[in-house]
């Protein structure tokens, strides 16, 4: 039962890891200045969800881009 549990939390700290960098890329490509303004944001939203996340875990991080690295690196398969 622990185990399904933390399954569970690691899956959704991954969806949200996903979701945020895609997102962090699309405003990356983005040059529409009203669709860059909507991306933001929702990364801004993302972020604390992201952020909020990291904590429940236990995951300590330092700033904004410390937690874009982690979420890259949860991303990417390395935590």
């Amino acid at each position: 039962m622990f185990d399904t549990i933390v399954t569970k939390m690691k899956g959704s700290l991954y969806q949200l890891a996903k979701q945020y960098i895609d997102l962090i890329e699309k405003i990356e490509e983005t040059s529409d200045p009203q669709k860059l303004h909507s991306l933001e944001e929702k990364r801004v939203d993302l972020h604390w969800m992201f952020i909020d996340a990291l904590k429940q875990q236990g995951i300590k991080f330092k700033d904004r881009e410390h937690a874009t690295r982690i979420a890259l690196r949860i991303v990417k398969g390395e935590l």
